[in-house]
């Protein structure tokens, strides 16, 4: 078989526009390439502007992974400068990737891309109790009960009745590419809107170490904290600004 040159451009469910090349040779893919094409200007923004506020302006490039390109920045003043930083504060900036890292795997899975696979306007046929049988047989999820599903297709079915279905809307609901069962079409749904919620929990790391969430606070030569930690804030349990 010769030679042949696949191009996927763009490739959607990501944050910005990327384009993917790969060479087959014999039905094996035997060399690949990517590369994003979208010119986002922050180059130009960062020109003349004091190097220590480069993380401020390069972390805006995305508001889904946010504090990486922050991070990222921070770390090339830093190098370019030769300044090492103190041990604690790369503990801290380790603790807000840990985070951000799990946060984004789950965001990624549900909110950007899972309801690719999940025909929502389905689940409203599902079985409350055959869809918590279903999920007790994948997990052990606490809220994964009979009672709980149908208290989220109760929710979504008021929803649908308005009219009004905001983020749902415009979907190919109904297409008969969509392979799942209503039952895992309502479990998928229900675990999408409780992880909108898990989402606030660990983006308090963030708001602890950085003061906010998203675009968290850094400092060229160690990290910030909205904490104070001398002893008179620390014996009078008060968070001394």
């Amino acid at each position: 078989m010769a030679k042949q040159t696949v191009v996927v451009d763009p490739v959607t469910r990501i944050e910005g526009h990327l384009r993917i090349e790969a060479e087959v040779q014999d039905g094996v893919i035997t060399g690949a390439s990517s590369s994003g094409t979208m010119v986002r200007g922050l180059e130009i923004i960062l020109q003349g502007r004091d190097p220590r506020d480069a993380w401020a302006f390069a972390q805006r490039i995305c508001g889904v992974c946010t504090l990486v390109h922050g991070i990222a920045s921070v770390r090339a003043v830093e190098d370019a400068l030769h300044y090492p930083i103190p041990q604690n504060a790369q503990l801290i900036r380790n603790l807000m990737i840990a985070a951000q890292f799990v946060h984004d795997h789950v965001m990624h899975f549900y909110q950007l891309h899972a309801l690719d696979w999940v025909d929502v306007l389905s689940a409203l046929q599902a079985d409350p109790a055959k869809t918590a049988a279903l999920a007790q047989s994948l997990s052990d999820y606490p809220r994964s009960s009979p009672g709980y599903f149908a208290e989220v297709k109760d929710k979504f079915t008021r929803f649908a009745a308005s009219g009004q279905l905001g983020i749902f809307a415009n979907g190919y609901w109904g297409n008969p590419a969509y392979k799942l069962p209503p039952e895992a079409n309502l479990m998928a749904l229900a675990h999408y809107l409780d992880a909108l919620a898990w989402q606030r929990e660990v983006a308090k790391l963030h708001a602890v170490f950085g003061g906010k969430n998203p675009h968290p606070n850094f400092v060229v030569g160690g990290a910030p904290t909205a904490i104070s930690v001398s002893p008179a804030a620390l014996h009078n349990g008060v968070a001394a600004g």
